[in-house]
């Protein structure tokens, strides 16, 4: 029954054995409570990690009465799941006291072949991950989170085949993800746990919320989420912004008109694409997309996914917006986008000059270098040229730099020899770490700051030029 409505509904699936365990304790579980209620997701996934399963969290499928009275049912829900979420993959259990009949179904939609992963193994072996991308996917990815609750990611190659080592040097449990490329973007297409000389957690207890949580109210609290676990970190909280909610809301709300969950969206583009129509450039644009029931499971459905978690706690990001919209059909449960980004304050320039001659002068005596000595002329060409950067005609650094080299060398009586350097970005701390800063020979310097918009750059962008010579 269950294979012939996933072929009405225009979708295939292959029975699996880690599946059909995964249904079966499910099954225990639904059958045993009183209300006979489907756990929630971190419970089906906990059991699913037990049975070996890889794919990302599966779906489930609870049919309570006779499995004869189900097809209307069943062709209902794969009507919404086959073009929502590709099922590839299924496992079915079916019993029940007499008059209680019971059907647990949990799919899966995989994107790979993956070779056997052991879970348990001991610190200071190497974990290896070979296998290959299926059709539709490619640029695979691994991102791990160390026991210490560090997030890593590195890529693997253009696909589809794959092979990653990774080496386990600490005790604990390390979730293991991969990711590809898709078209509805970064897509997970393995998420699981590995543990290292320790046992695997018992199964949650099913404390969560069966009814989804209202929109506005998750929204509130997965901000709240997130700060959280960025102070845990070390970094710095988020600022809600309102323009990029507005932004992150409407995608949510394509997704649940559109039956899909990811990045790419068939009508409106790619994030970047989403953000810039928004009016909402920026040199750094992260986004996560989920679904749930609760702010809790969302916000640690995130967490557990290793990408999703650098997101969350990537430290160069100042501001997010997140949108969240109740998904239609039989579920109803909600759909969540939270879309973060960085973007630059506008600073005071003559004071940046000041803490970039400290800094580049701190870095000179740490390395037994005499410090820099600040002269006028050279701070005030530094400056117009630092200016030049961002008015018409627009010229690219080099440009910048070329002028500004004829210029102090038709001061040749002053100088015996000059160097220039240039950086832009979002951070001053970036522009402090330029090689020709810490040039022994060079005395004395010039420091121009500028910030603005231009095309092709994020917003309120630095742009810092240094002359430096030394005298006659």
């Amino acid at each position: 029954m269950v294979l012939d409505a996933a072929r009405r509904a225009g979708g295939s699936l292959e029975p699996e054995r880690a599946l059909a365990a995964t249904a079966r304790e499910l099954f225990r579980r639904v059958d045993s409570d009183p209300a006979r209620r489907t756990p929630a997701t971190d419970v089906v996934q906990a059991l699913a990690w037990l049975s070996g399963v890889t794919d990302p969290t599966p779906t489930v499928l609870v049919l309570r009465g006779e499995l004869r009275e189900a097809r209307a049912e069943l062709d209902q829900a794969f009507g919404e799941l086959v073009p929502a979420d590709r099922p590839t993959h299924v496992g079915v259990a079916v019993g029940g006291a007499p008059g209680r009949p019971l059907a647990v179904l949990v799919l899966t939609t995989r994107r790979l072949t993956l070779d056997p992963v052991p879970r348990r193994v001991r610190q200071g072996e190497r974990l290896v991950l070979r296998g290959r991308l299926l059709e539709g996917v490619r640029a695979p990815a691994l991102a791990v989170t160390r026991p210490d609750g560090r997030a890593e990611e590195t890529p693997l190659g253009d696909g589809p085949d794959f092979f990653g080592q990774l080496p386990l040097d600490a005790r604990g449990a390390w979730q293991v993800e991969l990711t590809a490329e898709s078209d509805r973007g970064a897509t997970v297409v393995a998420n699981f746990p590995v543990y290292v000389d320790t046992d695997p957690p018992a199964t949650p207890e099913d404390t969560a919320a069966r009814e989804a949580e209202a929109p506005e109210s998750v929204e509130t609290a997965l901000l709240g989420m997130i700060n959280a676990a960025r102070r845990r970190a070390g970094v710095s909280p988020l600022e809600p912004l309102a323009a990029l909610q507005a932004c992150a809301r409407a995608h949510a709300l394509d997704m649940a008109e559109h039956r899909f969950v990811g990045h790419v969206s068939p009508t409106q583009g790619t994030t970047g694409q989403r953000l810039e129509r928004a009016g909402l450039r920026s040199g750094l644009a992260l986004e996560n997309v989920g679904r749930g029931y609760t702010a809790r499971l969302l916000h640690d459905g995130f967490m557990a996914s290793p990408g999703h978690r650098l997101n969350v706690l990537h430290p160069a990001v100042t501001h997010v917006g997140i949108g969240v919209v109740r998904e239609p059909g039989v579920g109803g449960g909600l759909l969540v986008t939270c879309d973060f980004i960085q973007v630059t304050p506008t600073i005071d320039t003559a004071a940046a000059v000041v803490t970039l001659l400290e800094g580049i002068n701190t870095a000179r005596r740490s390395r037994g270098i005499p410090p820099l000595e600040a002269r006028s002329a050279l701070q005030a060409l530094a400056q117009e040229a630092a200016r030049g950067y961002f008015e018409p005609p627009l010229r690219d650094e080099q440009a910048i730099l070329n002028a500004l080299g004829t210029r102090l060398r038709s001061e040749s009586l002053l100088y015996s020899r000059v160097s220039l350097a240039a950086g832009q970005g979002a951070s001053l701390d970036e522009m402090t770490r330029l090689e020709p800063l810490l040039d022994r020979a060079m005395r004395v310097v010039g420091v121009g700051v500028a910030q603005g918009d231009r095309a092709g750059s994020a917003p309120n962008t630095l742009f810092v030029v240094y002359a430096l010579a030394v005298p006659r």
